[in-house]
């Protein structure tokens, strides 16, 4: 039972990483714009889509490698 634990608290950390690297990219992106070019560049609902699809599909795949691992080490 405790494995199985693990293995779900994995799941959300990866998912967690996922989510923030992408918040990452696109607030490096908007300071890089707004540095060089000016500003004028806000955060839309294009933005919060491409962080919640991009990190959703990211942390999917962080899910199947953990998966592989942990069914490779039982």
């Amino acid at each position: 039972m405790n494995n199985i634990l693990r293995l779900i608290l994995l799941y959300l950390m990866a998912f967690f990483l996922a989510f923030l690297g992408f918040v990452a990219v696109k607030l490096c992106v908007m300071m890089y714009v707004a540095i060089f070019y000016g500003g004028g560049f806000g955060w839309d609902a294009r933005d919060t889509k491409f962080v919640v699809v991009n990190g959703s599909l990211l942390g999917l795949v962080f899910s199947v490698y953990a998966t592989v691992a942990w069914v490779r080490n039982r």
